[in-house]
């Protein structure tokens, strides 16, 4: 037997709503920031050249992958969230 297997029940756990809060409002505030940085990226895209353009993200957060992955990942934790809260509703 197994002492550290994980029950299914425990992805439907909810956070502490206050941290919950808390990272969404970090989220939040990591994609304004990133969608500025991607707007300017796309702004720059026209003044560049083809060299320039393959080498322009070289040594650097690519703006536009950070932000999606930002995006799926508040999604998921909001929908969990959700989901956990809304099952324990009805109990």
């Amino acid at each position: 037997m197994n002492l550290h297997k994980r029950n299914w029940t425990e992805g439907l756990t909810l956070r502490d709503f206050n941290n919950h809060k808390e990272a969404n409002e970090k989220s939040i505030k990591s994609m304004l920031a990133l969608s500025e940085a991607y707007n300017k990226s796309v702004q720059e895209e026209s003044t560049l050249t083809s060299d320039q353009l393959k080498t322009r993200h070289v040594g650097k957060q690519d703006p536009k992958r950070h932000l999606e992955e930002e995006v799926e990942r508040a999604m998921g934790d909001q929908v969990v969230q959700n989901l956990g809260t809304m099952l324990l509703a009805e109990l």
